[in-house]
């Protein structure tokens, strides 16, 4: 299908608008609550989503939205999916590594995501069929057969933490080094971008992992579950490789 190119402005737009308020208030003062689940929201949060869901529905008022903060269902027709600021306890313990992420689905699949990270002026770009790109450069994934390091990611869920702890026990010894880093979005633009070879994650969500996917999977590399089927919108278990390491990943989560 083609792709109206004002959703790729607007994607962008609204992630380096959202982001000049991270880094604005960034080694400030923030308030901040903690959710049901235990994970953080901040007025930082809020002001970025804000920001974001603003933008989208002046350019696009007919288009569906879920985000993180305010919420929503994934629905036929267009949804963007919004994480105003992934890596919030990062944020808030004055850890640069945090971003915004955007991705657009069209009749829940995945057709543009934005990755930013406003601290290193880092833009990660995806758009289906077009390849992935890191500030207008092309991005390709890795070409090792067996991973230095891996990267480790989790959900709230305590079967999360119970998972994660048996994959941990796996790890250990048979790979060079693992990584917890906070921020499912960098976590898989650095696998896009060739930086770490493999990524593993029990139970994050939609917003976490949709414009990372994308932007692995266009910059040549393998996203799935922990059964080994490709990734869609349902799934909440995710390894991301590229197709060489793929396999060894997921005879650690089996």
């Amino acid at each position: 299908m083609k792709i109206n190119p004002n959703f790729k402005k607007i994607a962008i737009k609204s992630a380096e608008e959202a982001g000049k308020i991270l880094e604005k208030h960034f080694k400030k003062a923030v308030k901040f609550s903690y959710k049901k689940d235990w994970s953080v929201v901040s007025d930082v949060d809020l002001k970025a989503e804000k920001t974001i869901i603003k933008l989208i529905e002046k350019n696009f008022p007919s288009h569906n939205i879920l985000a993180e903060e305010k919420g929503g269902k994934l629905k036929n027709g267009y949804s963007w999916i919004i994480d105003p600021l992934d890596g919030t306890t990062n944020y808030l313990s004055s850890f640069s590594f945090f971003s915004v992420a955007i991705a657009l689905f069209y009749n829940k699949e995945l057709i543009l995501g934005t990755v930013f990270n406003p601290m290193t002026k880092e833009l990660y770009f995806a758009e289906k069929g077009k390849g992935a790109y890191l500030n207008g450069k092309r991005i390709k994934v890795g070409k090792k057969q067996i991973p230095s390091i891996v990267v480790l990611g989790k959900g709230r869920a305590k079967k999360d933490f119970i998972k994660l702890h048996k994959i941990l026990g796996r790890i250990i010894g048979k790979y060079r080094a693992f990584r917890l880093w906070g921020c499912t979005s960098l976590d898989l633009c650095y696998i896009a971008s060739g930086r770490i070879d493999g990524y593993i994650n029990p139970g994050s969500k939609i917003w976490d992992f949709a414009a990372g996917v994308l932007i692995v999977k266009e910059a040549g590399g393998k996203v799935t579950d922990f059964s080994g089927k490709e990734w869609d919108f349902k799934t909440r278990n995710l390894v991301a490789s590229n197709k060489k390491i793929n396999k060894l990943l997921l005879g650690l989560v089996k």
